[in-house]
């Protein structure tokens, strides 16, 4: 089976991960196609209306590069990976040129506005599988016409995210109580500065895209630039303890966070919901809070225990490695569907 892959390959993003676990399973031939779609300039006035009113500029001509590199290459599948400017006249114009399958894949709330666009909520009909990661998306999805909307598990990259020691790491190894990566909401920072107020230490990564502001952070709050690739495996590692919060505007239950945090082995306090709860035992393969006072108890006990944090950790490890929860085995479900 030979497939096209298009999406934005930057290094550290979950698209070049899912392309590489894709290229590692036996039997099929994965054809790169980078979107190039980078933010190397502001946008224009003209852009951010566009946006705005959900028709984005194909600033990077991706709909024409795209069909003519499906023409050169003659695939049986083309893979889009969160792309929102791909026209339904692009998908139909490929199966005029033989592509057998068209399959959609996104990581957020498709439902989103910031992420479903015209040009996607158009071309829905035209895709053969939509995948989401997002268990609601799935009834969402087929009412706007989607044929074969699926859910796909949230992944980790066995290579980037794995268990790290203390010389792979540095200094600042487990230098801090807590540890956080991921943008601002007010009521993570509430959560944040609460564990500061009971004396905890907390680093948080994402300081320049997230949209942090430091004088709205408690003085044990240390805020610094987003990390990515291995530079985020390692900055994991900077707290005793990881904290995965969910995204609301994303309608989150469970992220991608969610499965790289036990994937690397630190012990994980996350929101407690019913997806958190479907992958990993509460209390003992990660640890939930419901509430500011619930997380701070939690962070009481491991912080506390050292051998209980260990386990915590290891137990999650564990899951992740036997209920298949690797990019490698989610490309798997995913070839499976679309075959």
């Amino acid at each position: 089976m030979k497939i096209v892959y298009h999406a934005a390959l930057e290094e550290g993003s979950t698209s070049l991960q899912r392309l590489r676990s894709f290229r590692a399973i036996d039997g099929v031939d994965v054809i790169e196609h980078d979107s190039t779609a980078r933010m190397t300039r502001p946008a224009t006035l003209y852009q951010r209306i566009r946006w705005r009113l959900g028709w984005p500029t194909d600033n990077f001509r991706e709909n024409e590069r795209l069909l003519a590199f499906v023409k050169a290459t003659r695939p049986d599948v083309v893979f889009v990976d969160n792309c929102k400017v791909i026209r339904r006249s692009t998908l139909r114009a490929m199966r005029r040129h033989g592509v057998g399958r068209l399959v959609y894949y996104s990581p957020d709330d498709m439902m989103n506005p910031m992420n479903m666009k015209w040009p996607l909520r158009l071309s829905l009909p035209e895709w053969d599988t939509v995948f989401t990661t997002k268990s609601f998306n799935v009834a969402e999805l087929r009412a706007l016409g989607a044929r074969d909307p699926r859910e796909i598990g949230n992944a980790y990259d066995p290579t980037l995210h794995r268990p790290l020691d203390a010389v792979e790491v540095g200094e600042e190894f487990e230098r801090f109580d807590l540890v956080f990566a991921g943008a601002s909401e007010n009521a993570r920072r509430d959560s944040i500065n609460a564990l500061c107020e009971a004396g905890f230490s907390v680093v948080i990564y994402g300081g320049d895209l997230g949209n942090w502001d430091p004088r709205k952070l408690h003085p044990l709050v240390e805020c610094r630039p987003a990390a990515f690739g291995p530079d985020y495996a390692r900055a994991m590692h900077h707290g005793k303890l990881a904290l995965c919060f969910l995204r609301k505007m994303n309608r989150d239950r469970i992220t991608t966070r969610s499965i790289e945090i036990p994937a690397m082995a630190r012990p994980m306090l996350a929101e407690k919901t019913e997806e958190h709860d479907a992958h990993f035992v509460d209390g003992v393969e990660y640890a939930g809070f419901l509430d500011d006072d619930g997380l701070i108890a939690a962070a009481r006990k491991y912080i506390g225990d050292a051998n209980a944090r260990l386990e915590l950790a290891r137990k999650g490890r564990a899951r992740c490695v036997a209920s298949g929860y690797s990019s490698i085995d989610r490309a798997r479900e995913m070839l499976d569907a679309f075959r």
